[in-house]
């Protein structure tokens, strides 16, 4: 459980607002082009590697957010710019 819940607690309501915001438009880009099913891979392999590199690095702290879950999307979105030039 602790490599899957840090993608669903947030630190605040401004940061689960910009998570959110930011789910919303690179998810549903990534979405739209991929499929639910692909997104959501590509949203929770990163999340769940974001959570071993944190808690590798940063073993004193708390990991919370959905921060490498989201940047996995935005990384799928540059990859795609990049193949589709």
């Amino acid at each position: 459980w602790r490599l899957i819940t840090p993608m669903v607690l947030h630190a605040g309501i401004i940061h689960y607002a910009f998570n959110m915001l930011a789910l919303w438009f690179v998810g549903s880009a990534v979405e739209q082009s991929h499929g639910s099913i692909a997104a959501a891979t590509i949203f929770v392999i990163p999340a769940i590697g974001g959570t071993i590199l944190s808690g590798i690095f940063l073993p004193e702290y708390i990991s919370v957010g959905a921060s490498g879950g989201i940047f996995g999307l935005i990384g799928a979105c540059v990859a795609d710019i990049v193949l589709n030039w």
